[in-house]
């Protein structure tokens, strides 16, 4: 789906409404098959979309009487678009995009005042339950942890679509960290 002002971050999930003629069938195609499509983000002229963005799965599904659906969609990963064809609905070629498991002093000190400036939002401003806190320690890789942090606390679409696009974890790092800065606000 080529959607303007819309991100999905891997491993959040996005709730939507599908009412569109050429997105029914395409959601009837995912069901059919490996319940997976793509969130893309528009350009300017809508008909376009940037060439980053997150493969995702379908996790739950209720087709409502008047033919629209409701959806829950999951992210699974970050993906590249080749070849974008428009008809009969947004379909693309796509190279999946991995994180890597680089670790140096650097990712460690950013995830450490990451950590330390989400939390003290989060119980301060956020409303956030201590259980997603505690969770947060629990996330191994460096670049789901940043992604769950953008995809809870971030709501400027452009902001979070460079961090969709931003496939060095250290600069999406940094950038998340910047932004929990008291200056920035959310």
């Amino acid at each position: 789906m080529i959607l303007p002002w819309v991100s999905l971050f891997p491993g959040a999930l996005m709730p939507l409404k599908i009412f569109e003629e050429r997105y029914q069938e395409m959601l009837a195609h995912a069901l059919a098959g490996n319940r997976m499509f793509a969130i893309a983000h528009a350009t300017e002229d809508e008909s376009h979309c940037h060439p980053i963005g997150t493969l995702g799965l379908l996790r739950a599904c209720v087709r409502n009487e008047d033919g629209t659906s409701n959806l829950v969609l999951q992210g699974v990963s970050r993906v590249e678009f080749e070849e974008v064809r428009l008809e009969p609905y947004p379909h693309s070629k796509i190279k999946v995009l991995r994180d890597s498991d680089e670790t140096s002093s650097l990712i460690e000190k950013l995830r450490k005042k990451i950590t330390e400036d989400f939390k003290s939002r989060a119980l301060e401003n956020l409303g956030i339950p201590e259980s997603f806190l505690n969770h947060l320690d629990t996330i191994t890789s460096h670049g789901a942890f940043t992604d769950m942090i953008a995809s809870t606390v971030i709501d400027d679409p452009d902001t979070r679509r460079l961090l969709i696009e931003e496939l060095d974890i250290t600069c999406r790092m940094d950038l998340v960290h910047t932004i929990l800065q008291p200056s920035e606000g959310l």
